[in-house]
C-alpha cells in the first residue's frame, strides 16, 4: 500500500457531508454494560430510520459529527442523535467524491482514498479493528493494519450515493446500516446468479447455411454466429422505489475491465413482465446479450484468461453506473469450439414456455430455460383455429409479446405457436396452451410497514386500508382468495413453508391457507364482496410445537431486519390480478414481552432485595426467588408467553476489589470477610430461551437456533437478620439516645400497651415486631417461644434457623464493659461516669455464620 496514503489517515471514525465525510465515536467494548439504555435507544431510532428511508422515500442530507457519537439529518425536516453518554466526538476526514482527495481537518493532504469492492464482494472502505484503522492495498488485494489508532470503533462511510453506518447494536456488536443519500440512491443490490455461472456451458454454432427466418433478428446467412439465448437472473434493490432499469448496468472484473455484454433490467412481477417501467417491490430481471465485439472466432475465449496456459473463466462483479454492487461471482462460461461441433437441431417435444399464463394487457412471454438454451431467436404465431379465435377477440402478438384486450378475458381454447430457430440454423415449433387471465392487473400498491417481534405468536396482521375494499369489480369477480400468495424476494426472511424457492425465484412464506382476509369488524371478509380491509398472515412453524420457527437465513443474525413482502391476488388460473407490497421489520424479542416484574417479589424502583439463606450452618447460600417475575400472556389471555421463569447469573466485586463476572451462582467465601458480608451490591443477568429458529447450515440442512431474551438488574443482598435495629423509648417516644440510671442501667422495654404505662427501655425491632433487651427475652438457649422477625432470638451458641445476639461498646465509647443483666433488667455499662456517653453495638450472628450490626448512642 501507498506510505503517503497511510500516513495521510489520522481520524477517529468515518462522518459524510456533500463530498463525503469521516468522524469517530468512543470504543463501546468496555462500557458496553453501562450503555444498554443507550444502545437500546440507538436500536430504537435506526429502526425508525431505516422504515422511512426503505419505504418512506426520504433520504439522508447530512451526518454530522457530535459529544457522543453522530447526528443523522433526514430530508423529511427530522434529526437522530445516535450518541451515547460520555463518548467524545472524534476527528473529521473528508473524501471528495470526484476526486477521492482526502481532508483532514478541512485541509487537503494530496493522498487518496482507495474505495470500490474487493474480489469478495466487501466494501474497500477503511475500517476500524482492535482500536487501529485498516485499509486496502490495492497491490496486495487485501486490508493491512496500520500504525495509526483510532479514537473508536463506530463510524459512517460515504460511498456513492449512500452512506454506510457502523454502529453498535443493541447488544454491543457491531451492524452495517446503509442509507441513501438522495432520492434516486441505490443503497444495495441482491442479485442471484444462478444462470452466469461456471458450467452453464452456454451453446453457440455457425450457420452451415443462409436462412430465412421471420423472426425479430431477421435473416440468417451461412457462418453466421448463432447464440443460445441466455437465461435472466433476478436483482432486488434497496431502496425498493430505485429504477434499476434507467441505469447502466455492466460486468466488471477484478482490474476494470468491462466484459463484452450489454445487461438490461426489467421490473420483475412474477410470472410474467408487464410493460410498466417500475418494481414496485424492487426485484428486477437482469437479461444479457452479447455485443458485436463477441464473433464466431473468438466467443469461445472472449470471458476467460490464460491461468498457468489453460483458459479459465473471467469472474465478473455487476456495477450500476460504474459502480460495483456485488461480489465477483457473475461468469460468462461459453462452449469451447470442440463443445460447439457437438450441437444437433432441437427438438420440437422440448419446445415450451416459462409461463403459458397471459395477463390482461400487452407482456412478454418467455421461454423456459431448456428452450432458451438451444434457440438462437424466437417469435409467436395464432395458427389454424386459434387464428381465428384471436381475430375474434382481438388478440395479437409481436415477436413473443401478446397484447391481449380487456374484452378477451378469460379466453378459453386458445393456443400460441412458439416458433423457434435454433443454434445450428434449424427451425422448429410448437403448439402451447395459453391460460388467459380473467381480469386485467391492476397497480401494485404498498401498504403501511409492519412492525412484529419472534416470539411465540407466529401471525400478525396487515392493515389493507381501501385497497381491497376499492378492487376493479372485475379482478373482485374473477379473484379467487384460494390462490392467494404471500412471497419475499429475500431468502433470509424468518418464516417459510419451505428451504427451497419456488419457480420464479421467490421464497414461499405463507400458503393460502394460512392467509384470512378480515373485515373492519373482525370477521371473515370475501374479496368478491369488496369489504377486506385487513389480512392476517400466519408463519410457518415447526413441529406442531408452536416455538420453532422455519427460515433460510443461514445466520440466525439476517432473520432481522426490513423485509418486502408481496401479498398476490390471482385468479382460479393462477394469473395474477392484484400485488401488495408489505414492508415487514422483524426484530428480536425484548425481556419485557415475555416477563413483568412481580410486584410483591421484593422490588423497590427496579432493585431486588434479597436474603440469604441462613438454613446451613456456617455454608451460606442464595436462591433466587421462584416468583421473582409473572409470565405474561398470549393474546388469547390464558396461554403463557413461555412455560417458565427465566435463569439468572450474577456479576459481582470480591473482598480483594477483583470482579467475577457473569457466574452461574454467589460464592460467599469471595464476598464475606471476618464473619461480615462486604458485597451488598450485584448485577444479575435473567435470561431465557423463548423461542427456536429452523435455521438453514451452509450446508443446506436444518439447524435449530435459540433466541434468548434477557434483563439486567441491580440486586442488594443482605444476610438474614439485616432488618433488626435497637430502638429506645421514653413514655412511648422512640429516641435517639438511651438513657443510662446511677447503677449503669439502660432499662429494657416494658410496656402494657395501654395508656397509662406507655413503652419506656431499650428493644430490638424488626419490622413491626418487638422484644425487649434482656434475657427473659433473649434467652442463652434459641427457643420457639423467644422469636423476632420469625428467627429465634439467643445469646448462648448458633442453632438451626437461630440468631446470636451480641452487645458490646464502640471502641471510642466510654465505660469498661457491656453486660446483659439477668432477669428483665436490660443492658448495664459499667465504669461509666455522670455525663459520659458512648455507642451500644449489637452484633447478629445467624446460623449461617453471616453477622450485622445494630447500635443506639447511650449517656449517663
Amino acid at each position: 500500500m501507498n506510505k503517503k496514503f497511510l500516513s495521510a489517515i489520522l481520524f477517529g471514525a468515518l462522518m459524510v457531508s456533500s463530498t463525503g465525510t469521516f468522524v469517530s465515536c468512543k470504543d463501546y467494548d468496555d462500557d458496553i454494560d453501562e450503555i444498554n439504555k443507550e444502545l437500546t435507544d440507538i436500536k430504537s431510532k435506526l429502526s425508525d430510520l431505516e422504515s422511512k428511508v426503505t419505504t418512506g422515500g426520504a433520504y439522508v442530507t447530512k451526518i454530522e459529527s457530535v459529544e457522543g457519537g453522530l447526528k443523522v439529518s433526514v430530508s423529511d425536516g427530522t434529526s437522530y442523535n445516535l450518541t451515547i453518554a460520555g463518548t467524545p466526538a472524534g476527528s473529521t476526514v473528508v473524501i471528495d467524491k470526484t476526486t477521492g482527495e482526502i481532508s483532514i481537518d478541512g485541509t487537503p493532504t494530496g493522498f487518496f482514498a482507495t474505495t470500490g469492492t474487493t474480489p469478495q464482494g466487501e466494501s474497500t472502505a477503511p475500517y476500524v479493528k482492535d482500536g487501529f484503522w485498516y485499509f486496502y492495498d490495492d497491490a496486495t488485494k487485501a486490508f493491512v493494519k496500520s500504525e495509526y489508532k483510532a479514537s473508536g470503533n463506530a463510524w459512517a462511510v460515504q460511498k456513492g450515493d449512500s452512506v454506510v453506518l457502523h454502529i453498535p447494536n443493541e447488544a454491543g456488536v457491531m451492524q452495517e446500516i446503509t442509507l441513501p443519500t438522495s432520492s434516486s440512491a441505490l443503497t444495495a443490490l441482491n442479485a442471484t446468479p444462478s444462470n452466469w455461472t461456471s458450467g452453464k456451458n452456454i451453446a453457440w454454432s455457425k450457420a452451415g447455411a443462409d436462412v430465412t427466418w421471420a423472426g425479430k433478428k431477421g435473416n440468417v446467412t451461412a457462418g453466421q454466429l448463432l447464440i443460445g439465448q441466455l437465461g435472466s437472473e433476478t436483482a432486488t434493490v434497496t431502496p425498493a422505489s430505485y429504477d434499476l432499469g434507467a441505469q447502466t448496468l455492466t460486468l466488471v472484473d477484478i482490474d476494470g475491465k468491462t466484459a463484452p455484454v450489454t445487461v438490461t433490467a426489467t421490473a420483475a412481477e412474477g410470472d410474467y413482465v408487464t410493460d410498466r417501467a417500475a418494481s414496485p417491490s424492487g426485484k428486477w430481471n437482469l437479461a444479457i446479450a452479447m455485443t458485436d465485439e463477441v464473433t464466431a472466432d473468438n466467443i469461445a475465449t472472449a470471458f476467460t484468461k490464460k491461468v498457468n496456459g489453460v483458459d479459465k473463466n473471467v469472474k465478473y462483479a455487476l456495477a450500476v453506473n460504474g459502480t460495483v454492487m456485488t461480489g465477483y461471482e457473475y461468469v460468462i462460461d461459453t462452449q469451447t469450439v470442440n463443445e460447439s461441433k457437438t450441437n444437433t437441431a432441437y427438438n420440437k417435444n422440448q419446445i415450451g414456455l416459462a409461463s403459458a399464463n397471459v395477463a390482461l394487457g400487452t407482456s412478454t412471454l418467455s421461454l423456459n430455460a431448456t428452450t432458451a438454451a438451444q434457440a438462437y431467436d424466437s417469435y409467436l404465431t395464432f395458427e389454424g383455429a386459434s387464428k381465428s379465435l384471436a381475430e375474434a377477440k382481438g388478440i395479437t402478438v409481436d415477436g413473443m409479446n401478446i397484447t391481449v384486450p380487456a374484452t378477451a378475458a378469460a379466453t378459453p381454447g386458445l393456443s400460441v405457436t412458439v416458433n423457434i430457430l435454433d443454434i445450428t440454423g434449424k427451425i422448429a415449433k410448437k403448439d402451447v396452451d395459453l391460460t388467459i387471465a380473467g381480469a386485467s392487473v391492476s397497480e401494485t400498491e404498498t401498504v403501511a410497514p409492519v412492525s412484529i417481534k419472534i416470539s411465540t405468536v407466529n401471525s400478525f396482521s396487515v392493515d389493507l386500508g381501501t385497497i381491497f375494499t376499492n378492487l376493479d369489480a372485475n379482478i373482485a369477480q374473477y379473484a379467487d382468495a384460494t390462490k392467494t400468495t404471500v412471497t419475499t424476494a429475500d431468502g433470509n426472511f424468518f418464516a417459510l413453508t419451505s428451504a427451497t424457492s419456488i419457480g420464479d425465484g421467490l421464497y414461499k412464506v405463507a400458503e393460502n391457507t394460512a392467509i384470512a382476509f378480515k373485515k373492519a369488524d373482525g370477521g371473515a371478509a370475501a374479496i368478491a364482496a369488496r369489504n377486506a380491509t385487513k389480512a392476517v398472515i400466519t408463519l410457518k412453524m415447526d413441529g406442531g410445537t408452536g416455538s420453532s420457527y422455519v427460515s433460510a437465513a443461514k445466520d440466525i443474525a439476517n432473520i432481522y431486519g426490513t423485509f418486502n413482502l408481496t401479498l398476490t391476488l390471482k385468479d382460479k388460473q393462477g394469473n395474477e390480478l392484484k400485488k401488495v407490497i408489505v414492508p415487514v421489520t422483524v426484530s428480536k424479542p425484548e425481556f419485557d414481552d415475555y416477563y413483568t416484574a412481580n410486584q410483591y417479589a421484593g422490588w423497590n424502583e427496579g432493585v431486588l432485595s434479597s436474603v440469604i439463606d441462613n438454613s446451613t450452618q456456617n455454608t451460606p447460600a442464595f436462591t433466587m426467588p421462584t416468583n421473582l417475575y409473572t409470565i405474561n400472556k398470549k393474546a388469547d389471555g390464558t396461554t403463557g408467553m413461555t412455560d417458565a421463569q427465566p435463569g439468572y447469573t450474577y456479576t459481582y466485586k470480591k473482598t480483594d476489589a477483583s470482579e467475577v463476572k457473569n457466574v452461574a451462582s454467589i460464592t460467599f467465601t469471595d464476598v464475606v470477610k471476618d464473619g461480615f458480608l462486604k458485597t451488598t451490591d450485584y448485577k444479575v443477568k435473567a435470561s431465557k430461551e423463548v423461542v427456536t429458529v429452523n435455521a438453514l447450515t451452509n450446508g443446506g440442512s436444518a439447524e435449530d437456533n435459540g433466541i434468548s431474551v434477557s434483563k439486567e438488574f441491580t440486586m442488594k443482598l443482605a444476610p438474614a437478620f439485616n432488618k433488626a435495629k435497637l430502638v429506645y423509648y421514653t413514655n412511648g417516644v422512640a429516641g435517639t439516645v438511651a438513657a443510662v440510671n446511677a447503677d449503669g442501667i439502660i432499662a429494657a422495654l416494658t410496656e402494657d400497651k395501654t395508656a397509662n404505662k406507655p413503652k419506656n427501655g431499650l428493644a430490638l425491632q424488626y419490622g413491626d415486631e418487638e422484644i425487649a433487651v434482656s434475657t427473659t427475652a433473649i434467652p442463652t438457649s434459641a427457643s420457639n417461644d423467644h422469636k423476632l422477625g420469625g428467627y429465634k432470638v439467643t445469646t448462648g451458641s448458633a442453632a438451626t434457623g437461630a440468631v446470636v445476639v451480641e452487645f458490646a461498646k464502640s471502641a471510642e465509647s466510654a465505660g469498661t464493659g457491656v453486660n446483659l443483666e439477668a432477669g428483665d433488667t436490660g443492658v448495664k455499662i459499667t465504669g461509666l461516669n455522670a455525663g459520659q456517653g458512648g455507642e451500644l453495638v449489637v452484633t447478629f450472628t445467624d446460623y449461617a455464620g453471616i453477622k450485622t450490626q445494630a447500635t443506639i448512642e447511650y449517656k449517663k
